[in-house]
């Protein structure tokens, strides 16, 4: 790697990664789909959705599309996404769904250190929205480390935004990153398939639905049980 420039390329996963919303997402989800679509939860109280830990929003929306036998239509997905924004930003507003989330452990501290030292660009990869990624971000005050992303609304494939969020990284920062610069740090085998998909570097964390003993199963470069001892993390990444 050239000298003058020795920072990695880290995107960031958001829920399970960097956050635990105490379920707003899902709220909003749910919420929006009932009010949109007019088809409430089953018997159990839960809807027909797919996984959705690492799943991006499109994927989950196409998902629940297939499973009633409807055909995919752009502007219906746009209505919903509309719907489910002002759900969120309600989930997420203070006095309400904020209560009940919170930044994971050490992840502040991390990204501090990573933002002002080693001349690391830090960028999001998350299968939310745009909009709802940042929604989610600017409620526990995460969004000023970040400047760009990939998102569940650029494709619904997560395999597919690792390249999309290269391309943005070389637009905001003017230096077009290599894959093997890149560290993807999520806390499911999907953001390890992922940077799989598109050459990058991979730290799990065990924040998430997944513990960091599941995670190591799908042979990540590096798993940690949360984010708190951010020299080891930077360590890690100094290595490749």
């Amino acid at each position: 790697m050239d000298a003058m420039e020795p920072g990695r390329l880290l995107l960031f996963d958001i829920d399970g990664t960097l956050l635990d919303t105490g379920g707003a997402g899902l709220r909003a989800l749910r919420g929006a789909f009932l009010d949109f679509f007019g088809i409430g939860p089953d018997r159990h109280g839960e809807f027909p959705v797919l996984d959705l830990a690492g799943s991006t929003d499109g994927g989950i929306l196409r998902g629940l599309f297939d499973h009633f036998g409807w055909a995919w239509c752009e502007d219906r997905a746009g209505g919903f996404y509309e719907l489910y924004h002002e759900r969120l930003a309600v989930e997420l507003s203070p006095g309400t769904g904020t209560a009940a989330g919170r930044v994971l452990p050490g992840v502040p501290e991390l990204l501090d250190r990573l933002k002002n030292g080693g001349g690391h660009r830090l960028g999001l990869l998350t299968g939310n929205t745009e909009r709802g990624a940042w929604t989610k971000v600017e409620a526990y005050g995460l969004a000023g480390y970040f400047g760009f992303g990939a998102f569940g609304d650029d494709h619904h494939d997560r395999d597919r935004l690792g390249p999309i969020a290269l391309a943005r990284a070389a637009r905001e920062t003017g230096r077009a990153f290599a894959a093997a610069e890149t560290v993807i740090v999520g806390d499911t085998p999907k953001d390890i398939r992922c940077a799989r998909a598109c050459g990058a570097r991979v730290v799990a964390v065990g924040t998430g639905r997944y513990s960091a003993a599941q995670l190591s199963d799908w042979e990540p470069d590096c798993v940690f049980e949360d984010l708190t001892d951010a020299a080891a993390f930077e360590a890690a990444i100094r290595e490749w």
